[in-house]
């Protein structure tokens, strides 16, 4: 499966693009706490990546921005988390084992997609065509020789004040 899928970048929204290295876990937190303190009530976060390469440490930092008391897993045979915060839902979707963007539609995604919580989706790339163009992507590698170390690729819809 493929770690480059991005959003809007074939249709006529205008992404911004952010590239950042995390050096741990604790970093990539980090990055996800800057992030989540710019996102809007319905923002949608569509991941790509290979196995561990962050993108549930990712999701881990955003819960913790928003101070969900629950501990986020990856939610791989249960399809979908959803983890309720007093300021603000996050919605974790893991689409590693479905097979097109018409399942995750079958399965209500729109609901989710209106309902204000802030939606993130773990292998963005499989459920493409049911993803809103106007969707953050992130895309996530391991580098290569470095132990721990990510590559990180935003792109986001709107402009982001946001750096390590």
């Amino acid at each position: 499966m493929g770690d480059d899928y991005t959003p809007g970048i074939s249709g006529a929204q205008v992404m911004h693009q952010y590239r950042f290295q995390t050096h741990g876990p604790e970093e990539t937190g980090l990055l996800a706490h800057k992030l989540a303190a710019q996102l809007l009530p319905g923002d949608i976060l569509a991941m790509s990546g290979n196995l561990a390469s962050g993108k549930t440490t990712f999701t881990q930092g955003l819960t913790a921005f928003f101070e969900i008391k629950e501990y986020a897993l990856s939610p791989t045979f249960t399809y979908i988390n959803e983890y309720h915060g007093e300021k603000q839902d996050i919605i974790h979707i893991d689409a590693y084992r479905l097979n097109s963007g018409e399942e995750l539609i079958s399965m209500g995604i729109w609901e989710y997609f209106e309902s204000g919580a802030i939606v993130i989706i773990e292998w963005a790339d499989i459920v493409a065509g049911a993803i809103p163009e106007d969707a953050f992507g992130l895309s996530f590698r391991a580098v290569i020789g470095a132990e721990n170390s990510r590559d990180i690729l935003i792109h986001s819809p709107r402009a982001l004040e946001i750096s390590l």
